[in-house]
């Protein structure tokens, strides 16, 4: 049979409930489930009871301990049926067709896309510095230019 109890400290001290832990081990106590809150920790411990009535048991000190004692001529809980089996896999599905294999192309690298320009297209400052700005459409620079907000048409030299 199997005794259980529980050990309690604030979450803000978790050296309480360490040092609590370490005096019900020397008592045999072993961890089951360690439950955090907001405010408070709580570990659920168990040990094979011991042949001492209940009543003998001494109470712990500073840590909230509750023991719970099978009733005197109880018997033990049965274990549903099935009670921690792994299912058995369900059995493989059959094709109820047959399909004919895929063939695979031979790997082809995709052709090589244009580049992106590095710059985008816009109005930038004339690099030939006639005009305020030249628009560049991404790969060259036109004929388009500004100067002093008014746009223009640059007629290319010769």
């Amino acid at each position: 049979m199997q005794e259980f109890s529980t050990a309690s400290a604030s979450a803000k001290d978790p050296a309480a409930l360490a040092a609590a832990l370490t005096e019900k081990s020397a008592d045999g106590w072993s961890v089951v489930s360690i439950v955090t809150t907001t405010s408070e920790v709580t570990a659920f411990l168990s040990r094979e009871a011991s042949s001492a009535p209940a009543a003998a048991t001494p109470a712990a000190s500073s840590t909230s301990t509750s023991g719970f004692t099978p009733l005197a001529g109880s018997a033990p809980v049965a274990e549903p049926a099935g009670w921690a089996i792994a299912p058995e896999p369900a059995p493989a599905a059959t094709p109820t067709t047959t399909m004919a294999p895929i063939s695979t192309p031979a790997y082809q690298p995709a052709a090589a896309a244009a580049p992106t320009p590095a710059v985008p297209a816009g109005w930038y400052a004339d690099p030939a510095g006639r005009f305020d700005l030249r628009y560049w459409d991404g790969s060259a620079w036109t004929e388009h230019v500004s100067r002093a907000g008014q746009q223009y048409t640059d007629s290319p030299t010769a």
